[in-house]
């Protein structure tokens, strides 16, 4: 059993690292393309702002988050690496430190990330006026936005605040949304009710934006929603008989990923008045939605056996259990998360952000088509 599992870890270390060359010599833009990478989005894209806030009270700060790449937790909601982590390689630049985390510690010439781990779009002031009890941090893109600014504030103008850094740097926004969404999802509020949610979320991501293109950001992209209806958490919680429910060429349900493409057909409008409003600026929509589901309706083709399941988790269908989280003493991982889409049921693997990474990098999932090089 060890030596089939060693050889299994042999094989995919090769091809991966295979992928990983073929990955550089397709997509990576000769060096300094982009100086550096500013980055504001929610777990999928946190490198570590919420273990700096939360320390071993954050899931991703305990293991076994990070045992694929780092062979640490490192903060990062997942396996190994994320989606900005492959791209910041891509173009040989370093990982993008975190920000308020790296305060003090790092020259942020090369960039921030100012993702946090459960973010919304909306700040709280929106969720006070609707009459819900706020449990959660203010760590909204409007929050993001201020360390941003405050960063530009705080730097000497040779490293941050001359124009041309901007135009040289590649600006990200998201995946986010899904918090906003999570907490009317899982209350067992109607479809119609999280719909309600969805228009004022894209406004915010589109304020985000047009206020970082005014800043002299010229290079923007902005992810989309990813396939809920595939995720464990959603897949357990909205488990039913009704096999009508479900995509049979996927297992995904079929309401809640409707739901997703709903979010990003909102959000793709958003972009092209964006873009009318900034022609000179360039501002590209992932499909991550789309990258994405190319692995499940195709799952080997990618090395994938596993994609409706968690790789780590406790006892439960998809093994997802809304009591016992990734890390948890009595939880368990798989020990071989490239064969799995999900990490902990909330999370992708980085087998699944590679993947993604790629169809950014190359342009195959972007509109309009556009090359990271």
């Amino acid at each position: 059993m060890a030596s089939s599992f060693s050889a299994r870890l042999s094989l995919h270390v090769i091809l991966l690292s295979v992928d990983l060359l073929l990955l550089s010599s397709v997509v990576t833009p000769s060096p300094g393309f982009y100086s550096a990478i500013f980055n504001f989005g929610d777990s999928l894209t946190d490198a570590g702002n919420l273990a700096f806030f939360s320390g071993v009270k954050a899931p991703a700060s305990r293991p076994p988050y990070g045992e694929t790449y780092f062979h640490r937790p490192t903060g990062r909601f997942t396996d190994g690496r994320i989606i900005l982590d492959f791209i910041a390689q891509a173009m040989r630049l370093p990982l993008v430190p975190p920000y308020p985390a790296g305060r003090g510690r790092h020259n942020f010439a090369k960039g921030a990330n100012f993702a946090v781990a459960g973010a919304r779009a909306i700040g709280n002031a929106f969720y006070e006026a609707e009459g819900f009890n706020i449990t959660w941090e203010d760590y909204s893109l409007g929050t993001q936005l201020k360390w941003f600014d405050q960063l530009l504030q705080s730097s000497s103008p040779s490293v941050l605040a001359a124009h041309d850094i901007l135009n040289q740097s590649l600006f990200m926004v998201g995946e986010i949304g899904i918090n906003d969404y999570n907490h009317v999802l899982l209350d067992d509020r109607p479809i119609d009710s999280v719909r309600a949610y969805v228009a004022p979320v894209v406004h915010a991501i589109g304020s985000a934006i047009d206020a970082l293109v005014r800043t002299g950001a010229t290079m923007v992209v902005v992810s989309g929603m990813f396939p809920v209806g595939c995720i464990p958490v959603f897949l357990a919680k909205f488990q039913t008989q009704d096999a009508g429910a479900y995509d049979p060429a996927t297992g995904c349900l079929k309401w809640l990923n409707e739901f997703s493409q709903h979010h990003n057909v909102l959000l793709r409008r958003q972009l092209g008045r964006l873009r009318q409003a900034h022609p000179r600026a360039t501002i590209v929509y992932a499909d991550i939605y789309g990258a994405l589901m190319s692995i499940y309706a195709s799952p080997r083709r990618f090395g994938m056996t596993s994609p409706l399941m968690a790789c780590c988790g406790g006892e439960g269908p998809y093994h997802f259990n809304f009591s016992v989280g990734c890390g948890d003493p009595t939880s368990t991982w798989c020990g071989d998360p490239w064969s799995y889409i999900c990490w902990d049921g909330k999370h992708l693997t980085e087998a699944a952000y590679h993947v993604i990474a790629h169809a950014i990098l190359d342009g195959s999932y972007t509109e309009p088509p556009q090359t990271l090089m």
